[in-house]
């Protein structure tokens, strides 16, 4: 007569989720989604957390230098986007947006050093004064 009460160990298995350490421990939270098995802690972080390749691919594409300033806008673009969807962590979309900001200011830089962007020299000023045109009233 082994009769199983609503607190044996196999009922309770069934309701903690199923993500274990890397020591082997498993987590204690209740599950939430039943289809997975997870808490709502490990089921979000399957949802959120992508591969470093399919990151890199969705959001660079064909792209393999940034050397253009639509370059960096099409990726900060398809960032916002995925960031929008939650498959991009805040945190480092913050750290990827920077890198780009970075890649963009260093672009007239790069210009110049090629010959392609703006010569240091003698500027050319095109708001000169205005030549005063009111009549001159002479004293009496």
């Amino acid at each position: 007569m082994n009769n199983r009460t609503s607190n044996s160990r196999s009922i309770n298995d069934l309701a903690r989720c199923q993500h274990r350490t890397a020591t082997g421990k498993r987590c204690r939270l209740r599950v939430t989604d039943t289809s997975s098995g997870l808490c709502f802690q490990h089921a979000s972080r399957g949802l959120h957390q992508l591969d470093s390749s399919d990151l890199r691919s969705a959001l660079a594409r064909e792209i393999t230098e940034f050397n253009s300033a639509a370059d960096i806008n099409g990726f900060l673009s398809r960032l916002l986007l995925h960031l929008a969807e939650n498959r991009v962590g805040a945190r480092r979309a913050a750290v990827l947006a920077y890198i780009s900001n970075l890649l963009l200011r260093t672009l007239p830089a790069i210009d110049a050093e090629e010959g392609m962007g703006p010569v240091a020299g003698p500027h050319i000023i095109l708001d000169l004064p205005r030549p005063n045109r009111d009549p001159e009233i002479q004293p009496s």
